[in-house]
């Protein structure tokens, strides 16, 4: 006659296992790629504007134009570090993003603090493969809706984000069709502004 008692543990990983039920959640991980080509092409880029500082620093200087030198300058230089910190960026703070069956957590390439959405809050989903926006009510019982935009082109996998989100997402998301034509057309807007203000610094 076996007086065994039997193990507890024993018991609740059998239980565990005849619900279906399993030891950890699971969730989707997606980390921005480190490329060394994208370094080198900011740290080239500042040298560049900080070569044309350098250049323009003495025929600046003999004009006696104040203002003028301080805008020049004060344009290179800032663009410079602004390229310099561009490069830099992914080995110090890089964009993360997690997906499992109760939400979403995000840390942007460009600010540092973690977003957690869970998908209750979530009121709809679009997705495409450089950008992913999700609009969710900060409280469930609110009605104001706010955006949380995703940069997945910056992550390393971008095209297995897409079939994450429809993976673990409750509800039916919207899949843009042409998101490339949109983020072109945004960038040459913002250049435009850049070469612009670029011009009027110049302007005595």
């Amino acid at each position: 006659m076996d007086n065994s008692k039997p193990d507890p543990k024993s018991s609740k990983t059998k239980m565990s296992a005849l619900n279906g039920a399993p030891d950890h959640e699971s969730q989707d991980n997606f980390v921005e790629a480190k490329e060394p080509s994208e370094l080198i092409f900011c740290l080239l880029l500042a040298s560049a504007y900080l070569g044309l500082a350098k250049f323009c620093w003495s025929p600046l200087f003999l004009t006696h134009n104040w203002k003028l030198l301080l805008n020049v300058e004060g344009f290179f230089v800032t663009v410079a570090s602004i390229a310099f910190l561009i490069g830099l960026r992914p080995y110090t703070a890089p964009s993360r993003l997690q997906l499992s069956s109760r939400g979403i957590k995000y840390r942007g390439p460009y600010w540092t603090q973690r977003k957690t959405v869970n998908w209750e809050q979530v009121a709809n989903v679009y997705l495409s493969p450089e950008l992913i926006l999700v609009l969710y009510k900060p409280n469930l019982e609110s009605k104001r809706i706010w955006p949380l935009a995703i940069l997945s082109i910056y992550l390393a996998e971008r095209e297995q984000v897409i079939k994450s989100f429809l993976k673990y997402c409750p509800i039916q998301p919207i899949i843009m069709k042409s998101p490339a034509l949109v983020s072109w057309i945004l960038f040459g807007l913002i250049l435009f502004i850049v070469v612009v203000w670029f011009f009027y610094l110049l302007m005595p």
